[in-house]
C-alpha cells in the first residue's frame, strides 16, 4: 500500500497520462514497459476533461496494477461531474482493484477562464476528499503547491488549504512541480508549524526542452531560478542537462528527508529511467530483489 511505503520512505513514483490519439498509445506502452522494469513504489495516471479520457484512466490504472503488478493510483477531479457520477467512477476503480486516488479540484476546461463546479458536484478538492473518505475505503492523496497555486492570494492561504485537505481525510500530498528546493523546504517547515503531518511527496519535472519553461511557469506558477537557466545553457544537449539538474535536485531532496519523489515523465521513459539510474548510482532506491 502506498501509505505504508511512504511511512517507510522515501518512495519513488512516476506519473503518466492517457493518450489522446492512437499514436500516443504506442509511446505510453513503451514507457510503461521500460519504467516498470525499474520497480517504482507506485505510479499515477492523470485525468482529462473529456469523458473518453476519463474512462481510459480507469482502464490504464487497472491494467497497470492487474497486468504489470505495480501499485497504481488514479487521479480524480471535480470538473464536470455530479456526485453520482463521481460515485460511479469510484465504484469502477474499486472494481478494477484500485485502492488509491489523487483527489483534485482540477483545472477549468480549455477555453474557460475560471473553474465552474457542476450544479450537483463539488467546488473544492476538500469536498471531494471528504466525499471519498466518507463513502469508500480508498487511500486518498491530494495536491499542494510549494510556491502557491496561481489562483491563491498568498502562500499562507495555500498552507491553510493543505491543512484543510488533511482535516478532510487526505492521507498524503503530492506537490506541483518546482525547481528551487529551498521553496519546498520553506513550505514544508511552515506546513509542519501549522499542524500538517501527512507525508509530502515532491513532484519533479525534468526540463527536456527550453520551450517548456514558459509553459511550466504559466501553468504551475513555479519560479524559474537563474541556476536552472544557467545550468541548461552550459551545453548543447538540453535534455541531458535537464536530467542532470533533476538528478541533483532529487539527490538534495533525498539528503534532506523528503517523503518521496514523484517524477512527471510526460509518457517518455528516457528521462525518468536515466534519473532513476543516476540516483541508484548514488546509493538511493536500491533495486528490490
Amino acid at each position: 500500500m502506498i501509505l505504508e511505503k511512504l511511512r517507510q520512505g522515501p518512495t519513488l513514483s512516476y506519473e503518466f497520462f492517457p493518450p489522446k490519439n492512437p499514436a500516443g498509445w504506442g509511446t505510453l506502452y513503451g514507457t510503461l514497459a521500460e519504467t516498470t522494469k525499474l520497480g517504482p513504489d507506485f505510479v499515477s495516471v492523470t485525468y482529462g476533461a473529456g469523458g473518453s479520457t476519463r474512462s481510459k484512466t480507469v482502464d490504464i490504472v487497472g491494467r497497470i496494477q492487474g497486468e504489470l503488478g505495480i501499485e497504481a493510483m488514479a487521479h480524480l477531479t471535480c470538473v464536470g461531474h455530479s456526485r453520482d457520477e463521481i460515485r460511479g467512477i469510484l465504484e469502477s476503480l474499486w472494481n478494477h482493484g484500485i485502492r488509491h486516488v489523487l483527489a483534485l479540484r482540477g483545472d477549468p476546461p480549455r477555453g474557460d477562464t475560471s473553474f465552474k463546479p457542476h450544479p450537483d458536484g463539488f467546488a473544492h478538492a476538500t469536498e471531494l476528499i471528504r466525499f471519498v473518505k466518507e463513502n469508500f475505503n480508498f487511500t486518498v492523496g491530494c495536491a499542494y503547491y510549494p510556491e502557491k497555486h496561481v489562483e491563491s492570494k498568498t502562500l499562507e492561504q495555500d498552507l491553510g488549504f493543505l491543512k484543510m485537505k488533511q482535516d478532510c481525510g487526505a492521507d498524503f500530498a503530492v506537490s506541483q512541480l518546482f525547481f528551487d528546493n529551498e521553496n519546498f523546504y520553506r513550505f514544508r517547515e511552515q506546513a509542519a508549524a501549522l499542524g500538517v503531518t501527512i507525508p509530502l511527496v515532491a513532484g519533479i519535472m525534468p526540463v527536456l526542452d527550453l520551450n517548456q519553461i514558459p509553459r511550466f511557469r504559466d501553468l504551475s506558477g513555479c519560479s524559474i531560478p537563474n541556476k536552472l537557466l544557467g545550468f541548461l545553457g552550459e551545453g548543447p544537449d538540453v535534455l541531458q542537462r535537464g536530467v542532470e539538474f533533476a538528478t541533483m535536485q532529487c539527490q538534495n531532496l533525498l539528503q534532506n528527508g523528503v517523503s518521496g519523489l514523484h517524477l512527471y515523465c510526460l509518457n517518455k521513459h528516457q528521462s525518468v529511467v536515466k534519473i532513476t539510474e543516476n540516483l541508484r548510482g548514488l546509493g538511493f532506491f536500491t533495486p528490490k530483489t
